[in-house]
């Protein structure tokens, strides 16, 4: 365990996204003080719930489609790297052809902040 009791973790990806497992092994391997999410399907909201469950506050930033239109994902992921997150993880298997977490994940690297792409095929890490 590698426990930091103010560690914020921001926690993002695919929103197809299914694997609880990898998921629930991060959060018992940091075990953050705050996760971060963007509160969309598949990886964001099961890194909510896997917190949660393992009683670790959770700061949810949903997009606001209707305000913002489509310049309303963007705008959440500046939000929860504005949170200044000690990590940024990222699940995705197609990075590539990903525009959300993409943007994210290079506003991260961008910002100079740690970061780690999990996929089920390789890991590409600032970090690890």
């Amino acid at each position: 365990m590698c426990y930091n009791k103010n560690m914020k973790i921001l926690m993002c990806g695919d929103r197809n996204w299914t694997d609880t497992e990898i998921i629930a092994d991060i959060l018992l391997w940091f075990r953050p003080h705050i996760i971060i999410e963007g509160a969309a399907r598949g990886a964001d909201r099961l890194s909510g719930i896997g917190a949660r469950y393992y009683g670790i506050q959770v700061h949810e930033f949903p997009a606001e489609w209707t305000k913002y239109g489509k310049s309303a994902g963007i705008i959440r992921n500046r939000q929860m790297l504005d949170e200044e997150p000690d990590l940024v993880i990222a699940f995705h298997d197609d990075i590539e052809h990903s525009a959300g977490t993409g943007h994210t994940l290079e506003e991260a690297e961008r910002r100079g902040m740690t970061y780690a792409l999990i996929s089920h095929w390789h890991i590409l890490d600032s970090v690890l």
